[in-house]
């Protein structure tokens, strides 16, 4: 069975995507999805700090959708945050406290009491995959403690100005990172949660210190269970009935399988198309000319956003494929 019976693109979905990209930074409205722009991530003059911090969050940036009946909310400075948004604000929250939790000495000895209380939500419902995220943190702060000078910072001055370094840094040393799928006899390296941090830490130092790397256009989008989701509503992505038939509430798909590799590919083979199909309009269509270019790691971001402020509609349309793992 070819993958395209599964799921394929559409080019008119892709090219009405791409005008809605475009369309963002023509009217400024796309910095709504700049690294800094989103409240619960630090804005610090301390780089240590900001690496720390997302190395941190990244490390366990994985599967915060609740299981049925429970929910993944925690509340900050006065309002509710659920998904990553929450775990987000649950660190803030420690940090506040004086609780260093980014701290390599602290993630190398954390255990399964102390992280459970640091992701405690307002429902009382635990954090999904809780001893998956204390292996995570354990070995990523042993790491960086044996290998790194105790921060992540070590890592990305390593990287020198690279994307594709630090990339590789990260995947050659921090295990939970190492996201890769079996395809037809073939490895497929999809590698989502360490391209994210890439971006993340690209984002940040960019925004905030001008010290972004010049290749961050090399890296491809962050194929998780959501950007899928809301590229099939933008009718970028068509899944076949069988596809359909497989996901919804109390369905899940098992890491490895066809559908779940099938699904991560084409979102970022739609996301390379929408790319492609940006470079052609500023190109050719004198509205788009004087725009600049786009990498796929914010055609993601968009598409992540543009799926939360649109989750209703969404959700009422096109469901979400369900996986539990440690990589996304």
């Amino acid at each position: 069975m070819k993958a395209t019976d599964l799921i394929k693109t559409n080019n008119e979905g892709v090219n009405s995507a791409a005008k809605l990209i475009l369309d963002a930074v023509k009217d400024g409205s796309i910095n709504h999805v700049a690294y800094s722009a989103m409240e619960v991530h630090p804005k610090s003059n301390d780089i240590k700090y900001l690496a720390d911090w997302i190395f941190f969050m990244d490390t366990v940036n994985f599967s915060f959708w609740p299981d049925e009946g429970q929910k993944f909310d925690v509340t900050w400075n006065g309002k509710t945050y659920t998904g990553y948004f929450a775990a987000c604000a649950a660190v803030n929250k420690a940090l506040e406290s004086g609780k260093n939790v980014i701290n390599a000495k602290w993630m190398a000895t954390a255990t399964l009491d102390q992280v459970n209380e640091l992701f405690t939500t307002d429902s009382g419902h635990p954090i999904p995959l809780l001893e998956e995220r204390v292996k995570a943190i354990n070995d990523s702060g042993r790491v960086l403690l044996e290998k790194w000078n105790g921060t992540f910072l070590s890592c990305v001055e390593a990287a020198n100005g690279s994307a594709q370094a630090l990339l590789k840094i990260v995947v050659d040393n921090f295990e939970s990172f190492r996201d890769v799928a079996q395809f037809r006899g073939k490895t497929v390296c999809i590698l989502k949660r360490a391209q994210i941090l890439v971006a993340d830490v690209h984002g940040a130092l960019e925004e905030q210190h001008s010290k972004g790397f010049k290749d961050i256009d090399t890296l491809t989008m962050f194929a998780d269970y959501r950007v899928p989701q809301a590229l099939a509503y933008l009718g970028v992505l068509e899944y076949s009935p069988r596809l359909l038939s497989k996901l919804g509430p109390g369905k899940r798909l098992e890491v490895g399988s066809e559908e779940e590799v099938v699904m991560r590919g084409a979102s970022i083979w739609a996301c390379e198309l929408i790319v492609r199909e940006m470079g052609r309009l500023r190109g050719e269509d004198e509205n788009y000319k004087d725009v600049r270019k786009v990498p796929a790691t914010e055609v993601d971001m968009f598409v992540w956003v543009y799926r939360r402020q649109h989750a209703k509609e969404i959700e009422e349309k096109i469901p979400f494929h369900r996986t539990r793992t440690i990589y996304y």
